[in-house]
């Protein structure tokens, strides 16, 4: 049993308590002692006995653990041992639970949303265009709102705000897309037990659907003059960005390939344009004829960034890539079509007249296009059969485009005869 003193420690005891060669004890009752070292520290333990064996459970360190709190810990492990726990065995589990709790905190506080997305981008495989919208859309509508926030606390009703904030300024499509990513960033973070549910995939049925539409384009009857009135740079665009757009127009490639080109993906010699697959929609290298206007502007455009890694450098920064508002503003919004074209929509309108001319071959439309081709042995073989009558077309293209500007004769006459003239 526990020795019993008759004078209780008292706090002037425990501090004046002298220092000596070797640990000693002070006793103050019912089992706790104060465990003087040599070196001066002093340390509460409390002495019991369970099951016939004698054990010490630590209680706090004089000064900063006080005598009256060692005593109240002291009867709650009386307690604890009257109900037949084992003190120091649930103490230890009390640690261990607690370690583990701050443990999972700091995991938490160590995976902010922000962190987590940049994981999740770095480990896809999409074009670089694709890749810098995604980055945008998070870093323009997402981050503000709970970029640094631990990603197992971002809550539903964070998530629903969000969306119904960027729908109500009119950006219904925007909204699916940020949900979209949202929904893949918490699977992302899911599968690494980094959060629980994934709240965007819950609320997919929250903004109303978008219908579904082909790219405006410029009305075929108002070509000609667009072309005219682009020719004559009446509204003083920037030169590389009215080579650029001129550029697109005449090889009607997307704008993310067009905007992230650099020179050494033209071969001048074979008049050819090789763009890589990181470029690509669809991940694949994509091979585009160069026209004879097409070389011409090339040639022009080296005057202003032969020196430049990207064909297209920005206005502000020459090391990176022109935006693809620029675009839009220089070919679309000052030339009067703001909500009535696309710049995307150049795509579909060589598309339509290249298939209505009947003078090519569906497929290597097609091809030039960069769609799709599910089969893979068909698609090997619509690369190598269409090349030569690709550069035909795309020169043919150019042509006809040329033409539109100083003729005024219809469809029907400028085909007559399988000629553009």
């Amino acid at each position: 049993m526990p020795r019993k003193t008759k004078d209780a420690l008292t706090d002037t005891r425990i501090r004046k308590a002298k220092l000596k060669d070797k640990q000693y004890k002070l006793f103050d009752g019912q089992g706790l002692i104060v465990l003087v070292h040599p070196n001066g520290s002093k340390y509460f333990r409390w002495r019991y006995y369970i099951e016939g064996r004698e054990k010490v459970l630590a209680l706090g360190v004089y000064p900063v653990t006080s005598l009256s709190t060692a005593r109240e810990e002291r009867l709650i492990a009386e307690q604890l041992l009257k109900q037949g726990y084992d003190p120091v065995e649930h103490y230890r589990k009390e640690r261990a639970k607690i370690k583990a709790r701050i443990a999972e905190e700091k995991r938490i506080r160590d995976n902010p949303f922000r962190k987590i997305a940049e994981d999740w981008i770095s480990q896809q495989h999409w074009s670089v265009s694709h890749m810098m919208d995604v980055k945008s859309s998070l870093k323009i509508y997402v981050f503000p709102m709970f970029g640094e926030e631990p990603i197992a606390e971002i809550s539903k009703d964070t998530v629903r705000t969000l969306l119904l904030g960027i729908h109500a300024h009119g950006k219904t499509t925007t909204a699916h897309r940020v949900q979209q990513r949202l929904s893949r960033i918490f699977k992302f973070a899911m599968y690494r037990d980094l959060c629980d549910r994934d709240y965007a995939s819950e609320l997919e049925s929250l903004l109303p659907a978008v219908k579904s539409e082909n790219m405006k384009h410029i009305p075929r009857k108002e070509l000609p003059d667009y072309l005219r009135r682009l020719d004559a740079n009446e509204i003083n665009i920037h030169r590389v960005t009215w080579i650029a757009i001129k550029i697109m127009i005449n090889t009607f490639v997307r704008t993310g390939e067009l905007r992230f080109a650099e020179w050494d993906e033209f071969d001048f010699n074979d008049s050819l344009w090789r763009i890589p697959a990181e470029h690509t929609k669809l991940r694949r290298e994509h091979l585009v004829p160069l026209s004879r206007q097409v070389v011409s502007l090339l040639t022009e455009l080296q005057t202003y960034s032969g020196h430049c890694r990207f064909a297209f450098p920005g206005q502000k920064s020459q090391d990176r890539p022109l935006r693809d508002h620029a675009l839009i503003e220089g070919g679309i919004y000052r030339m009067g079509y703001k909500g009535k074209a696309h710049i995307h929509g150049f795509r579909s309108l060589a598309d339509t007249i290249l298939n209505e001319s009947n003078q090519w071959n569906p497929d290597a439309i097609e091809r030039q296009l960069g769609h799709m081709e599910r089969n893979p042995v068909r698609a090997a073989y619509n690369r190598a059969l269409y090349l030569d009558e690709r550069k035909r077309m795309m020169q043919w293209w150019s042509d006809y485009l040329d033409t539109l500007k100083v003729s005024t004769q219809s469809k029907e006459q400028m085909w007559e005869g399988g000629n553009v003239y």
